[in-house]
């Protein structure tokens, strides 16, 4: 855990893969007790209204270039002008999810770990395709292979 504070361009690559692919894509679901309006976006009373990470991350009102992998937009200096709810993998807010830093932390140490260790490589051919329940993964996991590094 120590070990964090000197992987900031790992917890980037990190936050930038959980912007494109969100852990849990839909989340928040409420049903709408009267009629209101919500950005222009008429909500009638009954209806269910959800937040998506998914579109959100995407969204180009909030993501500069938003399909493109750029995990410099999570600089110190980049961040600090994002909206505030324009970032949401662990949802915001009062029920946010309380495990959400010690993910971060194991998800950076362990991907420091693999890449001072291996070189990764997707499968040649394999085409990802994703599923979306609860979760977003991939179908039929994700084939890689793995090549050691030389130490030094």
């Amino acid at each position: 855990a120590a070990d964090v504070p000197s992987l900031p361009y790992t917890r980037m690559v990190i936050e930038e893969t959980m912007r494109l692919y969100p852990p849990v894509p839909t989340i928040a679901a409420r049903t709408a007790r009267r009629e209101c309006e919500i950005c222009g976006v008429p909500v009638r009373a009954g209806q269910r209204v959800f937040v998506t990470p998914w579109i959100i991350h995407r969204h180009r009102a909030l993501w500069d270039a938003p399909e493109r992998f750029d995990p410099e937009r999570f600089s110190p200096e980049r961040s600090a002008g994002r909206p505030r709810f324009a970032y949401l993998p662990f949802g915001a807010g009062p029920r946010v999810c309380i495990g959400a830093g010690f993910a971060m932390m194991e998800a950076t140490l362990v991907l420091a770990a693999l890449a001072q260790r291996f070189r990764a490589r997707m499968v040649p051919g394999h085409r990802v395709r994703l599923r979306a329940q609860l979760t977003l993964g991939p179908i039929g996991g994700l084939p890689m292979t793995l090549e050691a590094r030389r130490p030094g």
